[in-house]
This record gives structure tokens, C-alpha cells and sequence, in this order.
């Protein structure tokens, strides 16, 4: 389908979505399948198509083609165009959602930092951290968070780590999964070790786990706990792998049996991912269930956000394993067996970290994610009733210099005089930590912390608890930010 064909396609798509009860979906995904018509393609910057540098940002931005582009770019229809533009520039939740149970936004101002969580001091309030991981295992600085529950404990798997062991291991760390406990006051974690006050490394048999190989997603099916990690990395990350490993406990260094590929690069859109286990009925799931749900990216912080679902009775052998691949002409959503038929459920172009968690109460997914230029820059939410969408405009939930942590816990360089917040750092920051701008990744929602205050006759607030990466200092902090909750418009309104 070309031209103004694929245009009256979208506009068939849209009705589909309405007449079912859907939000109609980001406008920008028309620009995005245009531009994949004409032969541009993610990643392809060096070969002047590159789908993002080369054809969408010229578009939406009305600028002309970078220099070294090698395609013309495709007609587009204007009201297409404007669409798009009026999506990327709305920070608040789309119109259209009033047909969700709920609809959410942010509440301005009311992110904030609770504790630093790994580390012996935390570098913004010069007081040792609650969890005191240096003097305890022997590690002073980590990053990611991956949080999950199994058997009654919250399960934090963290990425290279900077402490007594070399080469870039990674590690683990729990607490109780108590829902009644208030996140507010700080949490202590609690390392799991591998000898006496030395921390637990990953390092799965025949699995490399050096620098940025790490485990990426945790869950707990019918009673086992897995643990996926990224390896095989190379620089321009085309030859990383997704890898699920079944976990034995009490957890040890070599207690992850890999049992599969989820995803191989450079066609792999499943190298980072949330893992999620079917709440409940879902109308649109194909039989077979229940499923184990997983949102994934491919190219990282080069990628738009992915679904794939796989019975949960087969997830150690991943046979059944079906991808999300569009909606039909009736409004329904569509799986196919192979992965490069996979869709995108959230269009975005930088992703790299995504976190999905279910909000019960208020029947949504709410999904978290970093982006960055020339998407919206920070940390963003958005949510839907499904989870293939569609999925609300996103919002910004954090952005280090609208919520003013430069400088107060992470690191900016040209502050004068300096902000004292520099180290640890890792790789080859290291010659020179205080050089090592700092920036925010890697939003790992914490689940079972996730609260509903207020009735549904009154104002709701949705308190979000999640972990964010600070790069340098190099450390995890633990994040809270509250989220209105509208009731949808009724008939008529």
C-alpha cells in the first residue's frame, strides 16, 4: 500500500479503533509506516535510510533531509503530518482515552527522591544509606533494578557492578514483599551473597556476563523463578541476545540454567523486556492461555516498545510463543508466530528500558520507560487497558532539570562550585569521575508498592514506586510520583 492508499488505510484503522470502544492510535505510527515503505529502516543510519534521522524526523519537523540520506523522502499527507506533530507535542493524556475504566495524570511537582539504595553513603545527604552495601558485601556502586516477586520476596537484579569483584559482574538483592509496609520511609535491601559479606555475582554456565551483559528481567511462573539476561554484547549492540535462565535457590553465582533465546540481534525487538503473568481474562488473547506477557526493545535507546505473549506452560521451551502484529479490520488484535512480523505497541524510537506493572484496581497497564531526543527527553508513563494498547500520549513523569536533580543527586560537571556528587563511576569514567555527566534510566516500576488512595466517589491519587539510574554518581535511587486518577466520561459527555 502506497501514497494516499496507506493513508485511507489509517483512516479505515481509526474508525476500526473507535467503533470499538479503542483510542484511536498515535498518528505518528502513519509517518513511521510510510517512511518503512519507502525503504528506511531502524538503524540504518550509516547506509543514509536510517528510519528515524533520515525520514521521520524530517517530516514531522517540516526540516529538510540530513546530509549523506540516500532515499527521498515519501509523500505524506498533511493532515497526517499535523496529527503527529500535535501527539509528540502533548505531555497530557490523550483526548480520546475517555472510553478507559480510568484515565491518569501527573501531578506537577510531586516526584521525588526517597533513599539512595545501594552504596554506604548516600552522595546527596552525606548520611550513611539504609542499605549500607559496602560495608556489608563489599559493593559500592550499581545500576538497573529489575524488580520482581517470588515466594514471598522482592527481588532487585542489578547490572555491572562496581565493588570487590572484577570484570563487571552483576548482582541481586531482596526484601519482604510487604504490601502494607510504606515505601516513603525508605527502603534497606538486603544483598544476596555468595561467601560472607561478599555479594552475589550472575554468571550463568557458558553465558558471557561481562560489561553490559546483564540480567535485564525477572518473574515467577507456577512456582519457579527466572531471570533473563542480555549477553553477546558488541558495541553496536547487533549481535546481543536475550537469553531465559531457570533459577535455582538458594541462589549461587552458577544457579542459572540458561534454557533458551528469547531474542537475537539485529532483527531481535525482545533484548530488553518486562515480564508480566496474565492477571485475568483477557478479551483478545488467543487460546492456549494463560500467557506470560513480555514488552520488549530491540536496538537499545533506538527502538519503539514491543509484545509478545507465550503460554505459561510452555515458557521454559517457549514453544507457542505468538507476537503482537497489528490490529485487524474488525478492531482486534492480531499474533503471528514469527517475530519479525512483530508491531510496535508504543512508537517512540529511543526506547531502551521498559517497566510494565497491572493496576488492578483501576483495570490498567501502566508501562514506564527512559526516552530521549528526539522523542520527549526523560523518564515517561503511559497507560492502557490492554496490553497491546492502545496506549495513552506519554506523559513525563521525571526530567532530571524540570525536577531539579542536577546537582542535588546526579552529577552535572559545569555546576561550579562542584556538587560533590561524582563517584563511583565505571569503565572508563574512572580516570576522571568528576568529568562523568550523570543522567536518569533504566524506571523499574516496583509493583507491589503501587497504591489507589481515595475512593471512587472522590479524588484518587495512583502513588508510583520505582527505581531509577543515576550513572554517576553510580547508583540506585528509589523514586516516588503520584498520578491523578480521572474517572471516563459518561455517555453523552
Amino acid at each position: 500500500m502506497r501514497g494516499a492508499a496507506r493513508v485511507a488505510g489509517i483512516v479505515l484503522l481509526t474508525a476500526a479503533y473507535v467503533g470499538a470502544g479503542f483510542a484511536a492510535p498515535n498518528p505518528c505510527a502513519t509517518v513511521r509506516r510510510l517512511c518503512e515503505d519507502a525503504g528506511f529502516v531502524q538503524g540504518a543510519l550509516q547506509r543514509g535510510n536510517g528510519l528515524q534521522r533520515d525520514c521521520i524526523q524530517p517530516l514531522v519537523r517540516g526540516t529538510a533531509q540530513p546530509d549523506g540520506a540516500s532515499r527521498p523522502l515519501p509523500r505524506v499527507d498533511r493532515q497526517a503530518l499535523a496529527a503527529c506533530r500535535a501527539a509528540s507535542a502533548d505531555s497530557g493524556p490523550a483526548s480520546s482515552t475517555a472510553t478507559m475504566r480510568a484515565a491518569l495524570s501527573y501531578v506537577p511537582g510531586s516526584t521525588h527522591k526517597i533513599n539512595q539504595l545501594v552504596g554506604e553513603l548516600d552522595k546527596q545527604l552525606h548520611q550513611p544509606t539504609l542499605s549500607r552495601t559496602e560495608s556489608r558485601y563489599r559493593l559500592q556502586g550499581t545500576d538497573l533494578g529489575y524488580s520482581f516477586e517470588h515466594r514471598g520476596k522482592i527481588y532487585f537484579l542489578f547490572g555491572d557492578t562496581v565493588g570487590a569483584r572484577d570484570a563487571a559482574l552483576d548482582s541481586v538483592a531482596a526484601t519482604d514483599a510487604d504490601r502494607s509496609a510504606d515505601p516513603e520511609r525508605g527502603v534497606r535491601l538486603d544483598l544476596l551473597t555468595q561467601a560472607a559479606g561478599l555479594y552475589l555475582t550472575v554468571q550463568p554456565p557458558g553465558i558471557s556476563m561481562g560489561a553490559f551483559e546483564v540480567p535485564t528481567a525477572g518473574i515467577s511462573v507456577n512456582g519457579q523463578m527466572y531471570v533473563a539476561v542480555d549477553t553477546g554484547h558488541s558495541e553496536d549492540w547487533r549481535t546481543d541476545r536475550a537469553v531465559l535462565t531457570r533459577v535455582s535457590l538458594p541462589m549461587t553465582p552458577g544457579g542459572f540454567q540458561p534454557l533458551r533465546t528469547i531474542s537475537q540481534r539485529p532483527q531481535g525487538k525482545f533484548i530488553k523486556m518486562s515480564l508480566h503473568v496474565q492477571p485475568d481474562a483477557i478479551a483478545g488473547l488467543p487460546d492456549g492461555g494463560p500467557f506470560v506477557l513480555t514488552w520488549g526493545t530491540g536496538y537499545y535507546r533506538h527502538s519503539d516498545a514491543y509484545l509478545s505473549i507465550v503460554p505459561a506452560a510452555q515458557f521454559e521451551s517457549g514453544q507457542g510463543t505468538l507476537y503482537f502484529a497489528g490490529i485487524d479490520e474488525h478492531g482486534a488484535p492480531r499474533w503471528e508466530p514469527r517475530e519479525s512480523a512483530a508491531t510496535p505497541v508504543i512508537t517512540n524510537g529511543t526506547l531502551g528500558d521498559v517497566s510494565v506493572s497491572w493496576v488492578a484496581e483501576l483495570g490498567l497497564w501502566l508501562m514506564t520507560c527512559d526516552s530521549r531526543p528526539p522523542a520527549q527527553a526523560g523518564i515517561l508513563f503511559s497507560y492502557a487497558t490492554t496490553p497491546w494498547g492502545p496506549w495513552s500520549v506519554p506523559q513525563v513523569l521525571f526530567n532530571a532539570q524540570r525536577d531539579g536533580a542536577l546537582g542535588k543527586f546526579i552529577h552535572d560537571p559545569t555546576i561550579t562550585p562542584d556538587d560533590g556528587l561524582a563517584g563511583p563511576v565505571i569503565g572508563k569514567g574512572k580516570r576522571d569521575a568528576s568529568a562523568v555527566h550523570g543522567g536518569a534510566y533504566a524506571p523499574y516500576q516496583v509493583e507491589a508498592w503501587t497504591r489507589v488512595r481515595g475512593s471512587a466517589s472522590e479524588a484518587r491519587e495512583l502513588d508510583l514506586y520505582y527505581v531509577l539510574s543515576t550513572w554517576n554518581p553510580y547508583v540506585v535511587v528509589l523514586m516516588g510520583s503520584r498520578l491523578q486518577v480521572a474517572a471516563p466520561a459518561g455517555p453523552g459527555h
